[in-house]
């Protein structure tokens, strides 16, 4: 009762933000919370990036002392990197604050044409942080967002430079970083392991092979009780008994969710819990489409796809990301309501 209590607090918004929605009125000025946001991810990837120039000078400075052991070139890189670098969020989240900043800033539309000297050093600060971050969803999902957007503004002569320039130069620094970082070398080389690796086995200690190694355990426990779960208090209990029945050390030590929401709903509620989640997402991805609101499509997308390698609706920084954009959208008026048929034009609002 404790853990479903829990649970259910932290998902609290996805039902508040409808009921703020059913007494609330249109907001006028979602493009000024658009820019707000962009300016505040900027702000924290620079607190972060000097937290960890200052964390490696420090060491640096420790290591220089007579008789200290020397860092190895992979320890003094730590704190640039993932966990260490990310200060106030997991670093999986914060590149998808970062990247959903960085589409923002990409469309006159969400933030209005101000003024553009910003724009760039801005977009930067944003790419060097989902770097930074070594979140390797976080790398995929930009690169991807990249080139939708590239090809969805294509007959613009501006954005479709700066979108060249961006991917080309988001490469380029994806290579350094591979050739010179003995950190990002591990994480890229993780991924071509799962790929054309052996399976996992159950002591696997790294990021990519936990992640199989529970959606495995999370895949029996479905097959346990496919309609309706073990219950929201129980699932974090059965997934536990699942990593020590088959002796997954590294999951069951770290006490790992399933890494994915789907899953972990399946887990929780069964496969109907899993239908309404699916749902979620693609009743307002269809209204998207049919209004070609490319801003909400981008969202959703963007939340559905990290939610395959992350259960983000289990910690509040995925669910008030979702829950408050998500209330933002609806509540703009010029973005989603129908327009006024001319019989309606004169009638008093």
């Amino acid at each position: 009762m404790d853990f479903a209590g829990l649970d259910l607090g932290i998902k609290a918004p996805l039902l508040v933000f409808p009921l703020v929605f059913l007494f609330g009125r249109p907001l006028s000025k979602v493009g000024q919370v658009h820019r707000w946001f962009i300016f505040a991810n900027v702000l924290a990837v620079l607190i972060c990036t000097l937290r960890a120039l200052l964390t490696f000078s420090l060491n640096l400075s420790a290591t220089s002392q007579p008789g200290a052991e020397p860092m190895t070139a992979f320890a003094l890189s730590t704190p640039f990197f993932s966990s260490e670098f990310s200060l106030f969020i997991h670093p999986t989240y914060m590149a998808m604050y970062l990247t959903w900043a960085l589409i923002l800033l990409l469309r006159p539309d969400a933030v209005g044409r101000g003024s553009a000297r910003w724009n760039i050093p801005a977009g930067i600060i944003l790419l060097l942080g989902i770097a930074l971050c070594a979140s390797k969803a976080g790398w995929l999902l930009v690169f991807l967002a990249g080139i939708a957007i590239l090809v969805e503004r294509w007959s613009d002569p501006i954005i479709r430079r700066t979108m060249v320039t961006g991917l080309v130069g988001s490469f380029l620094l994806g290579l350094v970083l591979y050739s010179t970082t003995d950190y990002v070398h591990e994480r890229v080389g993780q991924v071509v392991n799962a790929l054309v690796g052996d399976a996992p086995t159950e002591d696997a200690a790294n990021s990519t092979d936990d992640r199989k190694l529970v959606w495995r355990a999370a895949g029996a426990l479905i097959s346990e009780q496919p309609w309706f779960g073990v219950g929201t208090g129980d699932v974090k209990d059965e997934m536990l008994r699942a990593y020590a029945e088959r002796g997954y050390v590294d999951p069951l030590t770290k006490k790992l969710n399933a890494h994915d929401q789907y899953l972990n709903t399946a887990v929780a509620l069964g496969l109907a819990g899993a239908a309404i989640l699916i749902l979620m997402i693609v009743v307002p991805l269809v209204f998207a489409f049919r209004r070609k609101d490319k801003l909400l499509i981008y969202f959703l997308l963007l939340n559905s796809l990290n939610w395959l390698v992350e259960s983000m609706l289990e910690v509040q920084a995925g669910v008030m990301f979702f829950a408050f954009f998500a209330w933002l959208y609806t509540l703009d008026e010029r973005r989603t309501l129908p327009p006024r048929s001319n019989s309606c034009a004169t009638s008093t609002p």
